[in-house]
């Protein structure tokens, strides 16, 4: 095999390495370039052979150190293309020789065995295997259209400003993220926006008020539902959840793979499953071999 090359930012193919991702077993768009454009910049990449496996840095300085974290809004990375234990174990040497600390995701598709492995999962659709919802959600999606609710596409520049009306808010207030991972979020949804891989949606009532908005990130194997909020959860009147229902029929003649982006918190696995989302076990690796003071230094950055 041949040996891992570290390659700079600047000097990356990157159509070698977006070809690379989509010719993947798990073409995600986590590693697309343009993604890991918005949400870390400068990120360097590993690379064996002319980009038959590669592994994306995401690294980051901090008191002088170098660490690898996972950026925001970003899931499974760690090796893309041809991926095998060789493979999985050259790069693992090298990321774990060249940083002390290392909090990253790996894809389904990586299955190397250490102690420093945790499980993670999200929860998905595979299309070829069809799918189907349970009663709680067909009930809520008859409530939604007895209420005279419908589901409406939202294009162009339309969508960032809906999305800083409704989604910065629940991103800030809600959920507690910075004003910087807000700010990290939004050029997300504009690199999305002009390499033509965003589709969202908004769910309005018989008045045209919006009641929910979700945003869609996709290539040509893989639609992932990236984020959304609806402002009527009170009411719990199936907003969301035709919303959804929506965006998984609009993907079903596109994609091989629709993604509900986590399933960590039990509400929301619940609310996964029952739209017909089936468990996807994937890997996240923690090793911190930081002297003991850093490690106080650094607080609890996740």
């Amino acid at each position: 095999m041949e040996k891992v090359r570290h390659i700079k930012h600047v000097d990356i193919d990157l159509k070698k390495w977006d070809n690379t991702v989509l010719s993947s077993k798990f073409p995600l768009v986590f590693a697309q370039s343009f993604y890991l454009n918005a949400t870390c910049p400068k990120w360097n990449a590993l690379v064996i052979g002319d980009y038959e496996s590669i592994f994306p840095l995401t690294q980051k300085t901090k008191l002088g150190l170098s660490y690898l974290p996972q950026p925001s809004f970003t899931s499974q990375l760690g090796a893309y293309g041809k991926v095998n234990s060789e493979v999985e174990l050259a790069f693992y040497n090298y990321i774990t020789k060249q940083f002390k600390l290392i909090e990253i995701e790996l894809n389904a598709s990586n299955k190397i065995n250490t102690e420093y492995v945790k499980p993670k999962w999200t929860f998905i659709i595979d299309y070829t295997k069809g799918y189907s919802y349970n009663q709680n959600t067909k009930r809520n999606i008859s409530k939604a259209l007895k209420s005279n609710f419908t589901v409406k596409k939202v294009e162009g520049k339309e969508a960032l400003v809906l999305s800083k009306k409704y989604i910065d808010p629940f991103l800030s207030k809600e959920i507690g993220l910075s004003s910087s991972v807000v700010k990290t979020f939004n050029v997300l949804l504009e690199s999305s926006i002009k390499h033509k891989s965003l589709v969202t949606f908004k769910t309005v009532d018989s008045n045209n008020t919006i009641l929910a908005l979700g945003h869609f990130v996709y290539n040509n194997k893989y639609a992932l539902y990236l984020k959304g909020t609806n402002v009527d959860k009170k009411e719990n009147s199936g907003s969301m959840h035709l919303l959804i229902d929506e965006a998984i029929k609009y993907f079903e003649d596109k994609v091989a793979i629709f993604d509900f982006g986590g399933g960590a918190n039990t509400g929301l696995a619940s609310f996964y499953k029952g739209l017909g989302g089936e468990q996807l076990d994937y890997s996240f690796l923690r090793i911190n071999k930081l002297p003991k003071i850093v490690s106080i230094l650094k607080g609890k950055k996740k």
